[in-house]
Protein backbone atom coordinates (compact mmCIF):
# COMPACT_ATOMS: atom_id res chain seq x y z
CA UNK A 1 0.00 0.00 0.00
CA UNK A 2 1.20 3.50 -0.84
CA UNK A 3 1.97 5.73 2.13
CA UNK A 4 2.10 9.47 2.76
CA UNK A 5 3.57 10.98 5.92
CA UNK A 6 1.86 14.05 7.37
CA UNK A 7 3.61 16.00 10.13
CA UNK A 8 3.03 19.33 11.84
CA UNK A 9 5.72 21.94 11.15
CA UNK A 10 6.33 25.68 11.58
CA UNK A 11 7.23 27.17 8.20
CA UNK A 12 7.80 30.93 7.83
CA UNK A 13 6.17 31.53 11.24
CA UNK A 14 3.05 29.63 10.18
CA UNK A 15 1.74 26.22 11.25
CA UNK A 16 1.52 23.82 8.29
CA UNK A 17 1.25 20.08 7.59
CA UNK A 18 4.29 18.81 5.72
CA UNK A 19 3.64 15.90 3.33
CA UNK A 20 6.42 13.42 2.63
CA UNK A 21 6.18 10.51 0.20
CA UNK A 22 8.11 8.65 -2.49
CA UNK A 23 7.36 10.31 -5.78
CA UNK A 24 4.11 8.97 -7.18
CA UNK A 25 1.91 10.65 -9.80
CA UNK A 26 -1.29 9.54 -8.04
CA UNK A 27 -0.26 11.02 -4.67
CA UNK A 28 1.07 14.11 -6.43
CA UNK A 29 -2.32 14.62 -8.07
CA UNK A 30 -4.09 14.19 -4.68
CA UNK A 31 -1.94 16.87 -3.03
CA UNK A 32 -2.55 19.30 -5.88
CA UNK A 33 -6.30 19.05 -5.25
CA UNK A 34 -6.00 20.39 -1.67
CA UNK A 35 -6.74 24.08 -1.37
CA UNK A 36 -3.88 26.10 0.09
CA UNK A 37 -1.16 23.58 -0.77
CA UNK A 38 2.31 25.02 -1.41
CA UNK A 39 5.62 23.64 -2.61
CA UNK A 40 8.69 24.52 -0.55
CA UNK A 41 12.08 24.58 -2.24
CA UNK A 42 13.88 24.58 1.11
CA UNK A 43 11.87 21.66 2.51
CA UNK A 44 11.68 19.98 -0.90
CA UNK A 45 8.14 18.90 -0.19
CA UNK A 46 4.52 19.95 -0.35
CA UNK A 47 2.82 21.43 2.70
CA UNK A 48 -0.86 22.19 3.33
CA UNK A 49 -2.72 24.43 5.83
CA UNK A 50 -2.76 23.21 9.42
CA UNK A 51 -6.54 23.12 9.58
CA UNK A 52 -9.37 20.66 10.07
CA UNK A 53 -10.65 21.25 6.54
CA UNK A 54 -7.30 20.58 4.85
CA UNK A 55 -6.72 17.40 6.87
CA UNK A 56 -10.24 16.11 6.12
CA UNK A 57 -9.72 16.68 2.39
CA UNK A 58 -6.38 14.85 2.55
CA UNK A 59 -7.95 11.92 4.45
CA UNK A 60 -10.90 11.68 2.05
CA UNK A 61 -8.73 11.69 -1.06
CA UNK A 62 -6.27 9.16 0.39
CA UNK A 63 -9.11 6.85 1.41
CA UNK A 64 -10.57 7.01 -2.10
CA UNK A 65 -7.24 5.97 -3.63
CA UNK A 66 -6.35 3.43 -0.90
CA UNK A 67 -3.38 5.40 0.39
CA UNK A 68 -2.29 5.11 4.02
CA UNK A 69 -1.51 8.27 6.03
CA UNK A 70 1.22 8.19 8.65
CA UNK A 71 1.01 11.11 11.07
CA UNK A 72 4.33 12.45 12.36
CA UNK A 73 6.81 9.75 13.37
CA UNK A 74 4.10 7.32 14.40
CA UNK A 75 3.60 4.11 12.46
CA UNK A 76 -0.12 4.57 12.22
CA UNK A 77 -2.51 7.45 12.08
CA UNK A 78 -3.92 8.51 15.46
CA UNK A 79 -7.66 8.62 15.88
CA UNK A 80 -9.25 11.27 13.68
CA UNK A 81 -11.07 12.76 16.70
CA UNK A 82 -7.78 13.40 18.51
CA UNK A 83 -6.27 15.06 15.44
CA UNK A 84 -9.32 17.27 14.95
CA UNK A 85 -9.33 18.18 18.64
CA UNK A 86 -5.70 19.34 18.49
CA UNK A 87 -6.20 21.19 15.21
CA UNK A 88 -9.33 22.94 16.48
CA UNK A 89 -7.55 23.89 19.70
CA UNK A 90 -4.65 25.46 17.79
CA UNK A 91 -6.92 27.19 15.29
CA UNK A 92 -9.06 28.61 18.13
CA UNK A 93 -5.94 29.84 19.93
CA UNK A 94 -4.65 31.53 16.77
CA UNK A 95 -8.03 33.14 16.17
CA UNK A 96 -8.08 34.44 19.75
CA UNK A 97 -4.68 36.07 19.24
CA UNK A 98 -5.69 37.44 15.83
CA UNK A 99 -8.89 38.90 17.28
CA UNK A 100 -6.97 40.57 20.12
CA UNK A 101 -4.41 42.01 17.68
CA UNK A 102 -7.18 43.28 15.38
CA UNK A 103 -8.87 45.02 18.31
CA UNK A 104 -5.49 46.51 19.30
CA UNK A 105 -4.92 47.81 15.77
CA UNK A 106 -8.42 49.28 15.70
CA UNK A 107 -7.81 51.06 19.02
CA UNK A 108 -4.52 52.55 17.78
CA UNK A 109 -6.14 53.61 14.50
CA UNK A 110 -8.93 55.45 16.33
CA UNK A 111 -6.29 57.10 18.52
CA UNK A 112 -4.73 58.33 15.25
CA UNK A 113 -1.38 56.75 16.01
CA UNK A 114 1.00 56.80 13.05
CA UNK A 115 1.23 53.89 10.63
CA UNK A 116 4.79 53.14 11.77
CA UNK A 117 3.78 53.09 15.46
CA UNK A 118 0.84 50.76 14.77
CA UNK A 119 3.06 48.44 12.75
CA UNK A 120 5.82 48.43 15.39
CA UNK A 121 3.48 47.90 18.36
CA UNK A 122 1.53 45.14 16.61
CA UNK A 123 4.74 43.36 15.61
CA UNK A 124 6.16 43.60 19.14
CA UNK A 125 3.01 42.20 20.76
CA UNK A 126 2.76 39.41 18.18
CA UNK A 127 6.38 38.40 18.81
CA UNK A 128 5.72 38.31 22.56
CA UNK A 129 2.59 36.14 22.17
CA UNK A 130 4.41 33.78 19.81
CA UNK A 131 7.14 33.37 22.43
CA UNK A 132 4.47 32.40 24.99
CA UNK A 133 2.45 30.32 22.50
CA UNK A 134 1.52 27.76 25.16
CA UNK A 135 -0.38 30.41 27.14
CA UNK A 136 -3.58 32.23 26.32
CA UNK A 137 -3.06 36.00 26.04
CA UNK A 138 -5.31 36.64 29.04
CA UNK A 139 -3.31 34.26 31.24
CA UNK A 140 -0.04 36.19 30.87
CA UNK A 141 1.60 37.36 34.12
CA UNK A 142 4.35 39.82 34.99
CA UNK A 143 6.74 36.86 35.30
CA UNK A 144 6.12 36.11 31.62
CA UNK A 145 7.18 39.66 30.80
CA UNK A 146 10.37 39.19 32.80
CA UNK A 147 11.06 35.85 31.13
CA UNK A 148 10.71 37.35 27.65
CA UNK A 149 12.80 40.36 28.63
CA UNK A 150 15.65 38.19 29.91
CA UNK A 151 15.56 35.12 27.68
CA UNK A 152 14.58 36.69 24.37
CA UNK A 153 15.51 40.40 24.26
CA UNK A 154 18.68 40.34 26.37
CA UNK A 155 19.79 36.90 25.23
CA UNK A 156 19.50 37.87 21.54
CA UNK A 157 21.19 41.24 22.20
CA UNK A 158 18.28 43.22 20.79
CA UNK A 159 18.46 47.00 20.99
CA UNK A 160 17.48 49.08 24.02
CA UNK A 161 15.00 51.01 21.87
CA UNK A 162 13.25 47.75 20.88
CA UNK A 163 13.14 46.73 24.54
CA UNK A 164 11.48 50.01 25.50
CA UNK A 165 9.14 49.83 22.54
CA UNK A 166 8.03 46.33 23.48
CA UNK A 167 7.35 47.30 27.09
CA UNK A 168 5.26 50.29 25.97
CA UNK A 169 3.38 48.19 23.41
CA UNK A 170 2.53 45.42 25.91
CA UNK A 171 1.52 47.91 28.59
CA UNK A 172 -0.96 49.55 26.18
CA UNK A 173 -2.14 46.22 24.71
CA UNK A 174 -3.08 44.62 28.03
CA UNK A 175 -4.61 47.75 29.52
CA UNK A 176 -6.85 48.48 26.53
CA UNK A 177 -7.70 44.99 25.27
CA UNK A 178 -7.77 42.86 28.44
CA UNK A 179 -8.22 45.62 31.04
CA UNK A 180 -5.18 44.32 32.94
CA UNK A 181 -2.74 46.74 34.53
CA UNK A 182 0.67 45.25 35.21
CA UNK A 183 3.08 47.01 37.53
CA UNK A 184 5.34 47.62 34.59
CA UNK A 185 7.83 49.53 36.72
CA UNK A 186 8.91 46.17 38.18
CA UNK A 187 10.10 45.23 34.71
CA UNK A 188 13.68 46.31 34.11
CA UNK A 189 14.03 48.97 31.46
CA UNK A 190 17.34 49.60 29.73
CA UNK A 191 19.49 52.53 30.82
CA UNK A 192 18.87 55.35 28.36
CA UNK A 193 21.80 55.58 26.00
CA UNK A 194 23.08 59.03 25.12
CA UNK A 195 24.65 58.80 21.70
CA UNK A 196 25.48 61.93 19.72
CA UNK A 197 24.41 61.79 16.06
CA UNK A 198 27.01 61.68 13.30
CA UNK A 199 26.73 64.65 10.96
CA UNK A 200 28.14 65.73 7.60
CA UNK A 201 30.16 68.89 7.15
CA UNK A 202 28.69 71.34 4.62
CA UNK A 203 31.50 70.44 2.23
CA UNK A 204 30.52 66.75 2.50
CA UNK A 205 26.87 67.58 1.82
CA UNK A 206 28.00 69.47 -1.30
CA UNK A 207 30.07 66.50 -2.48
CA UNK A 208 27.23 64.10 -1.77
CA UNK A 209 24.64 66.08 -3.77
CA UNK A 210 27.00 66.90 -6.64
CA UNK A 211 27.75 63.19 -7.10
CA UNK A 212 24.11 62.62 -8.14
CA UNK A 213 23.38 63.17 -11.84
CA UNK A 214 19.69 62.24 -12.05
CA UNK A 215 17.64 65.41 -11.36
CA UNK A 216 14.90 63.48 -9.56
CA UNK A 217 17.36 61.74 -7.24
CA UNK A 218 19.29 64.96 -6.66
CA UNK A 219 16.06 66.82 -5.79
CA UNK A 220 15.08 64.18 -3.22
CA UNK A 221 18.39 64.29 -1.32
CA UNK A 222 18.64 68.08 -1.64
CA UNK A 223 15.12 68.61 -0.29
CA UNK A 224 15.77 66.38 2.72
CA UNK A 225 18.84 68.40 3.68
CA UNK A 226 17.48 71.84 2.74
CA UNK A 227 14.48 71.54 5.08
CA UNK A 228 15.65 68.92 7.61
CA UNK A 229 12.97 66.44 6.58
CA UNK A 230 12.43 62.84 7.62
CA UNK A 231 12.30 60.26 4.84
CA UNK A 232 8.59 59.61 5.48
CA UNK A 233 7.88 63.34 5.20
CA UNK A 234 9.46 63.51 1.75
CA UNK A 235 7.50 60.46 0.60
CA UNK A 236 4.20 62.01 1.79
CA UNK A 237 4.79 65.44 0.24
CA UNK A 238 2.17 66.47 -2.31
CA UNK A 239 2.54 69.08 -5.03
CA UNK A 240 -0.04 71.21 -3.20
CA UNK A 241 2.21 71.29 -0.11
CA UNK A 242 4.73 73.53 -1.88
CA UNK A 243 3.87 77.22 -1.56
CA UNK A 244 6.29 78.96 -3.91
CA UNK A 245 4.78 82.40 -3.26
CA UNK A 246 5.28 82.30 0.52
CA UNK A 247 8.46 80.18 0.20
CA UNK A 248 7.23 77.53 2.64
CA UNK A 249 6.51 73.80 2.62
CA UNK A 250 3.64 72.29 4.60
CA UNK A 251 4.49 69.01 6.36
CA UNK A 252 1.21 67.23 7.17
CA UNK A 253 0.53 64.43 9.66
CA UNK A 254 4.16 63.98 10.57
CA UNK A 255 5.53 62.17 13.63
CA UNK A 256 3.09 62.61 16.50
CA UNK A 257 0.31 63.49 14.00
CA UNK A 258 1.53 67.09 13.83
CA UNK A 259 1.52 69.61 10.99
CA UNK A 260 4.26 72.18 10.61
CA UNK A 261 5.74 74.60 8.09
CA UNK A 262 9.38 74.65 6.99
CA UNK A 263 11.23 77.10 4.81
CA UNK A 264 11.56 76.57 1.06
CA UNK A 265 14.99 77.68 -0.12
CA UNK A 266 15.36 79.60 -3.39
CA UNK A 267 17.86 77.06 -4.74
CA UNK A 268 15.68 74.05 -3.98
CA UNK A 269 12.69 75.79 -5.59
CA UNK A 270 14.64 76.22 -8.85
CA UNK A 271 15.78 72.58 -8.68
CA UNK A 272 12.22 71.34 -8.08
CA UNK A 273 10.94 73.36 -11.05
CA UNK A 274 13.57 71.78 -13.32
CA UNK A 275 12.65 68.35 -11.99
CA UNK A 276 8.91 69.00 -12.43
CA UNK A 277 9.28 70.00 -16.10
CA UNK A 278 11.01 66.71 -16.84
CA UNK A 279 8.94 64.26 -14.76
CA UNK A 280 5.51 65.92 -14.47
CA UNK A 281 4.30 64.22 -11.25
CA UNK A 282 0.52 64.24 -10.76
CA UNK A 283 -0.14 64.10 -7.00
CA UNK A 284 2.99 63.37 -5.01
CA UNK A 285 6.13 65.47 -5.38
CA UNK A 286 8.10 62.29 -6.00
CA UNK A 287 6.27 59.43 -7.68
CA UNK A 288 7.25 55.96 -8.82
CA UNK A 289 6.80 55.12 -12.54
CA UNK A 290 3.27 53.81 -11.83
CA UNK A 291 2.21 57.09 -10.21
CA UNK A 292 2.36 55.85 -6.63
CA UNK A 293 4.40 57.31 -3.78
CA UNK A 294 8.14 56.86 -4.01
CA UNK A 295 9.40 54.01 -1.86
CA UNK A 296 11.51 54.39 1.27
CA UNK A 297 14.00 51.76 0.07
CA UNK A 298 14.55 53.63 -3.21
CA UNK A 299 15.46 56.82 -1.34
CA UNK A 300 17.84 54.92 0.93
CA UNK A 301 19.51 53.35 -2.12
CA UNK A 302 19.97 56.78 -3.76
CA UNK A 303 21.67 58.05 -0.60
CA UNK A 304 23.95 55.04 -0.17
CA UNK A 305 25.09 55.15 -3.80
CA UNK A 306 25.79 58.90 -3.55
CA UNK A 307 27.76 58.40 -0.34
CA UNK A 308 29.85 55.69 -1.95
CA UNK A 309 30.43 57.71 -5.12
CA UNK A 310 31.43 60.83 -3.18
CA UNK A 311 33.95 58.84 -1.12
CA UNK A 312 32.46 59.68 2.28
CA UNK A 313 33.59 57.08 4.81
CA UNK A 314 31.60 58.29 7.83
CA UNK A 315 29.22 55.83 9.41
CA UNK A 316 26.10 57.87 8.82
CA UNK A 317 22.57 57.10 7.62
CA UNK A 318 20.10 59.04 5.49
CA UNK A 319 18.63 60.51 8.69
CA UNK A 320 22.05 62.08 9.22
CA UNK A 321 21.07 64.72 6.64
CA UNK A 322 18.37 65.94 9.03
CA UNK A 323 20.87 65.96 11.90
CA UNK A 324 23.31 67.86 9.69
CA UNK A 325 20.66 70.46 8.77
CA UNK A 326 19.93 71.18 12.45
CA UNK A 327 23.62 71.27 13.39
CA UNK A 328 24.52 73.64 10.55
CA UNK A 329 21.65 75.97 11.53
CA UNK A 330 22.98 76.09 15.09
CA UNK A 331 26.46 76.83 13.83
CA UNK A 332 25.00 79.77 11.89
CA UNK A 333 23.66 81.17 15.16
CA UNK A 334 19.97 80.25 14.65
CA UNK A 335 18.08 80.16 17.97
CA UNK A 336 17.59 76.64 19.33
CA UNK A 337 13.83 77.17 19.76
CA UNK A 338 13.50 78.15 16.10
CA UNK A 339 15.30 74.91 15.17
CA UNK A 340 12.90 73.03 17.45
CA UNK A 341 9.94 74.44 15.50
CA UNK A 342 11.48 73.61 12.13
CA UNK A 343 12.22 70.02 13.15
CA UNK A 344 8.82 69.52 14.80
CA UNK A 345 10.23 68.37 18.16
CA UNK A 346 7.84 68.27 21.13
CA UNK A 347 10.57 68.90 23.66
CA UNK A 348 13.43 71.39 23.53
CA UNK A 349 15.58 68.69 25.17
CA UNK A 350 15.43 66.67 21.97
CA UNK A 351 16.69 69.63 19.95
CA UNK A 352 19.40 70.55 22.45
CA UNK A 353 21.41 67.51 21.40
CA UNK A 354 22.60 69.59 18.42
CA UNK A 355 24.29 72.06 20.74
CA UNK A 356 26.59 69.19 21.71
CA UNK A 357 27.40 68.41 18.08
CA UNK A 358 27.75 71.95 16.76
CA UNK A 359 31.36 73.07 16.24
CA UNK A 360 30.28 76.64 17.15
CA UNK A 361 30.03 75.72 20.82
CA UNK A 362 33.16 73.59 20.73
CA UNK A 363 35.33 76.15 18.87
CA UNK A 364 34.31 78.93 21.25
CA UNK A 365 36.31 77.17 23.97
CA UNK A 366 40.05 77.76 24.03
CA UNK A 367 42.15 74.82 25.12
CA UNK A 368 44.45 75.50 28.13
CA UNK A 369 47.18 73.82 26.08
CA UNK A 370 47.32 76.97 23.93
CA UNK A 371 48.45 78.99 26.97
CA UNK A 372 51.51 76.86 27.53
CA UNK A 373 54.87 78.23 26.44
CA UNK A 374 55.92 75.20 24.46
Amino acid sequence: MKEIKAEKIIHKNEKRIKLTYNFDSVIDNIVRQIEGRKWSRTLKSWHIPYSDTAYKNLSRLCKTHNIKILYGNKKKVPEQKKINKQINKDVFFEREIQTALSEFQAFMTVKRMSYNTIKAYTGAVKKFLEYHKDKKPNDITLEDFKDFNKNYIIKNKLSASYQNQLINALKTFYKKIFNKSFNIELLERPIKQKHLPNVFSQEEVKRLINSIQNIKHKSIISLIYSAGLRRSEVINLKITDIDSERKIIKISDSKGNKDRYVNLSDKILLMLRTYYKEYRPKIWIFESPDGKQYSASSIRNIFEKAKLKSGIKKKITLHGLRHSYATHLHEKGIDIRAIQELLGHNSIKTTEIYTHVSKKRINDIKSPFDDLDI
